[in-house]
């Protein structure tokens, strides 16, 4: 069996019947939906609705066995072949069919396969009068564990999770979702070292603009084989970068500088494709939160100031 993002690409190379979404939301009569993350935290099923978990999510407590629970589970995740596996509903089939449909449809947008959680939220969206999300924030840690091993990457790494938030946020407001609301500050532990490393480096980009250092990022393009010197540079990059304030992050930034950023954070096939060395790297990418928060601080602030169609995703799914 195929890793699992390896196995969901598969499906983009298939022919799949359309399902017309009006039609089906007539059909489910969907009034309340819940859909639970994998994040930490304690939850309970909705008392009333549906609620959704991904891959067997557990919870404490036995629900009521009134309670409607739907397991999504991605498909190479559960050795399938399909792309979605849905259990729980009368309709797993349609379900599983609309799904397909919406992640296949989000892909262009992205760069790569949608998470399991932003293509239910999409779909649920259409579907349902209302839907909460919790546990969710389409925001997981890039931070590498000292313990992981360094051939390895990070699963969440091939998803493009600052493009996941743009999208979401054409339409977040409407939900009940309080988790995906950024703050402006975004806390993170460094060694006293890292900060005198990171003030000295940022001095020189405080007065100058954050989207420049990204750009000569991307310059530099993914490889397996990058020089000490360079990965010495990059790294004090990426450090000023954490460090820098967001009142200058929203200095310069637009829409446009916003987006080409995305493409630094992920590697949607990292088995046949060279990731960039700070994604494999456990120091290096202890400041990749850091800088992400700083751009999708920037585009929640920018896309609030925008109106009408200039935010609306081209692929919003509509049927």
């Amino acid at each position: 069996m195929p890793k699992s993002h390896t196995h969901m690409h598969q499906h983009l190379q298939m022919p799949h019947s359309r399902v017309e979404l009006h039609t089906l939301a007539r059909e489910l009569a969907f009034e309340q939906v819940t859909i639970i993350g994998n994040a930490s935290g304690n939850w309970q099923p909705a008392t009333t609705g549906t609620t959704f978990i991904f891959n067997g999510t557990q919870w404490n407590e036995k629900s009521n066995q009134n309670n409607q629970i739907v397991n999504i589970a991605n498909g190479g995740f559960a050795e399938s072949k399909y792309a979605f596996v849905v259990q729980g509903h009368p309709q797993n089939d349609l379900l599983t069919q609309a799904l397909t449909q919406v992640a296949i449809e989000l892909t262009p947008q992205l760069g790569c396969w949608p998470s399991s959680g932003l293509t239910t939220i999409v779909l649920m969206q259409q579907l349902s009068q209302h839907v909460q999300v919790q546990r969710m924030s389409l925001f997981p840690s890039l931070a590498r564990p000292n313990d992981l091993p360094p051939e390895d990457h990070l699963p969440c790494m091939v998803h493009n999770w600052l493009g996941e938030r743009r999208i979401a946020q054409t339409f977040a407001t409407a939900l009940d979702w309080p988790e995906f609301t950024l703050s402006p500050v975004f806390l993170v532990n460094l060694t006293t070292t890292d900060k005198e490393r990171g003030s000295q480096t940022s001095q020189v980009i405080n007065s100058g603009n954050p989207f420049d250092l990204l750009a000569r990022l991307q310059e530099a393009n993914p490889s397996a084989d990058v020089p000490h010197s360079a990965k010495h540079m990059q790294l004090d990059w990426l450090i000023a970068l954490a460090h820098t304030p967001i009142d200058i992050w929203l200095q310069f930034a637009d829409l446009k500088q916003v987006i080409n950023a995305e493409a630094l954070f992920f590697n949607h096939m990292p088995e046949s494709k060279p990731s960039y060395w700070y994604l494999m790297d456990t120091q290096a990418s202890q400041y990749l939160d850091a800088i992400r928060h700083s751009l999708a601080y920037c585009w929640q602030t920018l896309s609030t100031k925008q109106n009408g169609t200039t935010l609306t995703p081209s692929l919003i799914v509509n049927s």
